[in-house]
């Protein structure tokens, strides 16, 4: 939705962390003034370089069970890129070519300085919907636990976790962990793990 103008100032004020009173002094606001405020407010922190690892091109190996039985293979493609700024992390990934297996994702992993966790949106044709987790870095085991809910056709709300291990020679993984209805414990469902190339 394009904002009106009105709108959009109001917005840079709220984001800028000025008040209405400030602006309403200024018979013309300093645009340069408003985005230096901006810039600074959302600027990236340290945390964020602690995404590195997961900028580049990758071979994907794909491990998917369900949450049971015996795992299906599945090759794909990735490549991760910072974008807005170096803000979020964007991994695209798709099927690798010749793979009978037909999938297409996207990922964006960031760090909220608001709430000092590490955030993930992700989307897939697997669904029609998104899913989001937050959680924190372990700088001992090199790995992101980040926890969220999915609406689950037919199950309802389901807790699930992305666990995210940083691996030798530029590798790492990405498990999807669910907790169904009834289990007292989380179970892996897939596993990626990606090979830089």
């Amino acid at each position: 939705m394009r904002l009106a103008k009105p709108a959009l100032l109001v917005a840079l004020t709220l984001a800028a962390g000025l008040t209405g009173a400030v602006i309403a002094q200024q018979a013309k606001p300093d645009k340069k003034q408003i985005q230096q405020i901006v810039d600074q407010m959302s600027a990236p922190a340290a945390e964020h370089k602690l995404l590195d690892p997961l900028v580049g091109t990758f071979a994907q190996a794909i491990e998917y069970s369900g949450g049971g039985g015996t795992p299906v293979a599945v090759s794909g493609e990735a490549r991760g890129k910072w974008v807005l700024g170096k803000r979020f992390v964007n991994i695209h990934a798709e099927s690798a070519p010749g793979e009978e297996f037909k999938f297409e994702s996207i990922a964006y992993f960031g760090f909220d300085t608001a709430k000092k966790k590490f955030t993930a949106i992700g989307l897939d044709t697997a669904g029609t919907y998104a899913v989001t987790a937050q959680g924190d870095y372990d700088a001992d085991k090199k790995r992101w636990v980040l926890e969220g809910e999915s609406d689950e056709p037919g199950i309802g709300r389901v807790p699930f976790q992305f666990v995210i291990s940083l691996g030798d020679n530029g590798t790492w993984s990405h498990e999807v962990l669910f907790k169904m209805p009834g289990a007292n414990e989380y179970n892996r469902v897939a596993k990626t793990v990606y090979t830089r190339k």
